[in-house]
């Protein structure tokens, strides 16, 4: 029987130490648990500080409960190498431990308060309070072996402090959350909301934003005002830029230089500079409302504003007092330079200056597309299609000046580099004006109500024109001085060219009832003799019109104040061509027609002229026909030494005038001529050897007629008019007559028969006398039912030759004149009374016009209502009657 073996010693001493390293190990692992975890958190704390670059760091107290995932710390400061430190009082939150076994801290939530926080971009990246931040190009970060993520991070009663090289920005956070920031994740975005104030701006911020990331990229809803722009403008490489922005906004961009950035909403800068190469734009106030993207240039879309802006680009300069732009679509390069946009604008107190051209606007709008270059190099300014319209318009350049109460163009135009006078434009326009002048100093030179151009073509050498029709036409006034020397109801010009040394050229030039005011005095014509000198630095330019039309009833009024006594006369019915004007080609006959009525007399002239000559020419022949002589008795005055009391003329008139000589005869008929007083010592009658009187009983004939045939000679200065063959003609002829033609006429009403005084205090036959009131000119009903009476006489027997006289009476007539007297007319007179012969003929003068426009009323009722032949009617030059019983009247003198 087998005996049982003992144990080894060896086998129990294995065991025993076996149990005891259990027992051991067992009593370890109770206090390992329980605090391990506190020194592993705050030794992982310290050596991930040390790691991400703070070389001093310490925590006083770390809790961690692995089972609950909660971490308490307390006292936790860090402190880098120039001595910027972090320090936070306390955190508590709960945590996902996992993530630690990545060497990952993430924090629930993280509260600061009244901390004061710098971000600052160093060369090699951002860093926090001297804290380098992980970031790289989309990849983790490989600072650190620790990463860090905040679920939620609230910053309140703080300072954040933004640092980019000379960029500072300093934000007073009223409130900051930041949610879901992770270190490892850098292209994962944060959400962001803040209140407070960006530099002493209020401001409010919500979005999303990549902060540890390079690009450092955003999108954000962004409220702000009063912002200085000068930060950020220098920041983005924009130096001296200057103003306040405020609006709110949508933003989507990336803080990085020449990163994109786009915006939505409403935003305003105050104050404006911006300094541009060799100019700057300025603005008291720039606003937008709409869409704009910044990306190596800005588009827009909506509607800009300004107040007080200018605009300045070496010698030019653009500024307005209020604009609008509407852009439906619009673009701006990355220099600033060049713009393009669709849409509209309208614009107050708009000006534009360049060089010596000066254009000014009270109201401008613009509706089309538009393109601008800005750059000092640019060829062209502008070039616009659409249409433009403008009130208060002036545009000023060398000394002129055109106007337009309101105009309106449409078409293609661009700003240009003109030759010579054309205005700085090229381009395809159809312009409308209303109230439109062109003035050069203190003379308008043309004037018009209203003015359409048709198919304006505008280049660097040529304006032309298809068609300009204006209404209201007026030319060559100098306000305050004299009216206008021509008016027209309208005017039309066909296919003009305009060359840029000023060459006019036109096909056609048509002016409907035109008003031609000719007005001469010891200096000459009114508006012709005061003239401009023509020449200056270069030739004067050429003036070509293919065909010049009057039409419809034209008229002349003609004044000539250079005789003692000042002649008067009315042109109507003025119509006629010219053609073939040049005034490049001097030597060419210009054919012209021309007719017209003084009163009831007809004059008619055709033929050639050459206006442009250094003394004009003319090859004329002419007709007139009944033309009344009293208004023309000044001139008989001075050249004969006779006045004209009654008279009529008919001429037949054929002149040639070359180089200033005069050649030519005036075939004259003369009907029921007497004259006023004549004078023994007149030329006429010194030239006959007899009285006057006796002269013109020799030239009558049988018909009371005098027929001269009278060669002219001399030149224009001087003409000589020989009436001598005429005369000794006429005499021969009456000498072999038995005696002199007597009127003798029988009256059945013998009622109407009387006898006044004429001029000449001579008693004289006549119908009875009509009376007219006391200062004026009107036919009563008594009146016209005598005049009845005579033009029954006169039908009756048309041999009857009537002379009609008025008489103006100086106690009667003058108190009432005086009384109705205008305005000027009563300064004219005041300033007379400093020269007491000027203000008696003043007064005379007036006297006069009112004998002259009671015959020619009387005149004018009976040949126009009764029906009675002009020819037998004849007025007188007008009376004073100085004797205070006397009546005014028309006498009606056979």
């Amino acid at each position: 029987m087998n005996q049982p073996v003992a144990p080894s010693p060896r086998k129990f001493t294995f065991i025993r130490r076996l149990l005891i390293t259990l027992a051991v190990l067992l009593g370890l692992a109770i206090p390992v648990g329980l605090y391990l975890p506190d020194f592993g958190l705050r030794w992982g704390l310290v050596r991930g500080l040390v790691d991400m670059g703070w070389s001093q760091a310490s925590v006083s107290q770390a809790r961690l409960s692995l089972w609950k995932g909660d971490i308490a710390v307390r006292g936790m400061q860090a402190m880098n190498a120039v001595g910027e430190a972090l320090g936070i009082d306390g955190i508590d939150l709960t945590f996902r431990w996992k993530p630690l076994l990545s060497r990952r801290l993430w924090l629930e939530h993280l509260h600061l308060d009244k901390t004061e926080i710098t971000l600052e971009r160093q060369p090699d990246g951002w860093r926090v309070n001297g804290l380098a931040l992980p970031g790289e190009n989309g990849d983790a970060a490989a600072v650190s072996d620790w990463g860090y993520g905040v679920s939620a991070l609230t910053l309140t009663n703080s300072i954040l402090h933004l640092q980019d090289g000379a960029f500072r920005l300093t934000v007073a956070v009223d409130r900051l959350e930041v949610r879901d920031l992770q270190s490892w994740t850098p292209q994962a975005p944060a959400l962001v909301s803040l209140q407070g104030r960006l530099n002493g701006a209020p401001v409010t911020l919500s979005g999303s934003f990549r902060p540890l990331h390079n690009s450092l990229d955003f999108t954000a809803d962004l409220t702000l005002q009063g912002l200085d722009v000068a930060p950020f403008a220098q920041w983005g490489g924009l130096p001296d830029w200057t103003g306040k922005i405020s609006g709110a906004l949508h933003l989507t961009g990336a803080a990085a230089a020449g990163a994109p950035l786009a915006a939505e909403g409403r935003i305003e800068l105050a104050d404006a500079n911006i300094p541009l190469e060799g100019g700057k734009v300025g603005a008291k106030s720039i606003s937008w409302q709409g869409h704009l993207r910044q990306a190596d240039g800005l588009t827009a879309a909506g509607t800009a504003a300004m107040q007080n802006f200018l605009y300045t680009q070496g010698t030019a300069r653009i500024s307005t007092a209020t604009a609008q732009i509407v852009l439906e679509r619009a673009s701006l390069d990355g220099k600033s330079e060049i713009l393009d946009w669709t849409g509209a604008f309208s614009a107050t107190d708009w000006a534009v200056v360049m060089d010596d051209l000066r254009i000014h606007h009270d109201q401008l709008a613009w509706k089309g597309a538009t393109h601008l270059n800005l750059s000092p190099k640019a060829k062209e300014l502008f070039r616009a299609t659409g249409q433009a319209d403008g009130v208060a318009t002036r545009i000023n350049a060398a000394g002129w000046e055109l106007s337009a109460a309101k105009s309106s163009a449409q078409g293609e135009f661009a700003h240009d580099r003109p030759e010579g006078l054309l205005p700085p434009l090229s381009g395809t326009l159809n312009v409308t004006v209303d109230g439109f002048s062109v003035r050069q100093g203190d003379r308008d030179w043309l004037a018009a109500d209203h003015a359409v151009l048709h198919d304006l073509l505008l280049t660097p050498s040529q304006a032309s024109l298809a068609r300009f029709e204006a209404t209201g036409l007026s030319a060559l006034s100098r306000p305050g001085r004299y009216t206008p020397r021509l008016k027209a109801r309208s005017a039309t010009l066909e296919k003009a060219r305009i060359s840029a040394q000023g060459d006019i050229a036109a096909a056609a030039l048509t002016l409907k009832q035109p008003v031609i005011r000719i007005s001469r005095d010891g200096n000459g014509i009114q508006g012709l003799s005061d003239l401009p000198p023509g020449g200056g630095d270069g030739p004067t330019p050429r003036l070509a019109v293919g065909l010049l039309r009057l039409s419809e009833g034209g008229q002349v009024e003609f004044r000539d104040r250079s005789l003692p006594d000042p002649v008067r006369l009315s042109v109507s019915g003025l119509a006629g061509t010219i053609e073939a004007l040049d005034s490049g080609r001097p030597d060419q006959d210009s054919p012209f027609s021309l007719r017209a009525l003084v009163g009831a007399a007809e004059m008619s002239a055709q033929g050639m002229m050459r206006p442009f000559r250094p003394i004009p020419g003319l090859d004329v022949k002419g007709l007139v026909r009944a033309l009344e002589l009293p208004p023309l008795s000044p001139y008989a005055a001075d050249a004969l030494g006779v006045n004209l009391h009654t008279g009529q003329l008919d001429a037949d008139i054929g002149l040639i005038v070359r180089d200033g000589r005069l050649d030519g005869k005036l075939g004259l008929t003369l009907s029921r001529l007497t004259i006023a007083q004549p004078d023994p010592n007149a030329p006429l009658a010194k030239q006959a050897d007899m009285p006057i009187e006796t002269v013109l009983d020799l030239l009558r004939d049988s018909n009371d007629r005098i027929s001269l045939s009278i060669p002219v000679r001399g030149d224009l200065d001087n003409p000589n008019f020989d009436t001598s063959d005429a005369v000794n003609q006429a005499i021969g002829g009456a000498l072999k007559s038995t005696v002199f033609t007597t009127l003798k006429v029988a009256f059945p009403f013998v009622g109407l028969i009387g006898m006044v005084l004429d001029e000449a205090e001579k008693p004289v036959l006549a119908l009875q006398s009509l009376s007219f009131a006391a200062g004026s000119a009107e036919l009563s009903q008594p009146q016209t039912e005598s005049l009845g009476k005579v033009a029954g006489l006169l039908t009756a027997r048309d041999g009857i030759r009537l002379n009609l006289c008025g008489v103006a009476v100086t106690a009667s007539d003058g108190p009432v004149l005086h009384r109705d007297a205008s305005l000027l007319t009563r300064f004219k007179a005041m300033m007379a009374e400093k020269n007491r012969a000027e203000l008696a003929e003043f007064e005379r003068d007036r006297l006069r016009r009112l004998a002259e426009a009671r015959a020619v009323a009387v005149k004018s009722w009976l040949v126009d209502q009764a029906g009675v032949d002009a020819g037998q009617l004849f007025t007188c030059r007008p009376r004073i009657d100085d004797d205070a019983k006397a009546t005014p009247r028309v006498d009606l003198v056979l």
